[in-house]
């Protein structure tokens, strides 16, 4: 009986270990995936992939994040973008030719200036973990690009600017969806 047991426990643990190397090696990583992988898997859920694969891969951070924090760099990433756009709108502003283009986009200006504190502080509640509280930020941000084209005005440097804004907080609303 002795004898029987000792056969069997080797055939086991072989057995064991053959099964385990086969599974991590075949099976995918979801939990844990990260690198470019991580990046394409997650920008192919958004609706401007090519955009967000070039936006996250420009940030050698992306490359070593989970999805956490791919998706605090895609926050980060629509700051960045919102700051931007808001010193070309303010350069804009102050090179205005006349009255009508003027206060149109002082009215995006300002649009865009609230916006910045609202988006700081989406970064916070990211990373107090409040991920629908960042989502509710960078959406406003969107609206605030929303409501800058709706008034109907095309200068082109700002249609460019806002299209690039627009798209990236649209990627990083739904990358952050996938969070919640």
């Amino acid at each position: 009986m002795a004898n029987q047991i000792s056969n069997i426990s080797p055939k086991i643990l072989i057995i064991t270990l053959i099964s385990i190397g086969f599974n991590n090696y075949f099976l995918p990583i979801d939990a844990e995936e990260t690198g470019k992988a991580l990046i394409e898997s997650t920008c192919k859920k958004t609706q401007y992939p090519e955009e967000c694969i070039s936006a996250l891969e420009s940030d050698p951070g992306s490359f070593t994040a989970n999805l956490t924090g791919l998706t605090r760099i895609a926050v980060e990433k629509s700051a960045s973008k919102l700051v931007e756009t808001l010193h070309i709108v303010e350069t804009l502003v102050l090179n205005a030719t006349d009255y009508l283009t003027w206060g149109f986009l002082v009215n995006c200006r300002d649009s865009y200036n609230i916006s910045v504190p609202q988006i700081q502080r989406g970064l916070q509640a990211f990373d107090r973990l409040k991920f629908d509280k960042s989502y509710e930020s960078v959406e406003a941000v969107n609206n605030a690009v929303i409501g800058c084209d709706r008034q109907g005005w095309t200068l082109p440097i700002l249609t460019q600017v806002n299209r690039a804004l627009f798209r990236l907080t649209k990627d990083t609303m739904m990358i952050l969806h996938l969070l919640f």
